[in-house]
């Protein structure tokens, strides 16, 4: 099953990726589909491809609840 998840770069920055259920949040991605900083005052705190995300979903990709709580910001 193929999931879209976080994924810890660096220290408080996460990217949002499209990964295998099974792989490790560290394992390799399928395609990355935005970022997500949660400590940033200013700016933009989130940038997500609504198109490859929603392309993903169609075929049947599942959405974490954390990400399901982004996208709903």
């Amino acid at each position: 099953m193929i999931v879209i998840r976080l994924s810890k770069k660096i220290k408080k920055f996460f990217y949002i990726n499209v990964i295998y259920k099974k792989k490790s949040v560290k394992g390799k991605i399928i395609k990355r589909v935005g970022y997500y900083n949660p400590h940033i005052s200013y700016g933009k705190k989130y940038f997500l491809n609504f198109k490859l995300i929603n392309d993903y979903i169609k075929n049947g990709a599942k959405i974490s609840k954390k990400i399901f709580f982004i996208i709903k910001i």
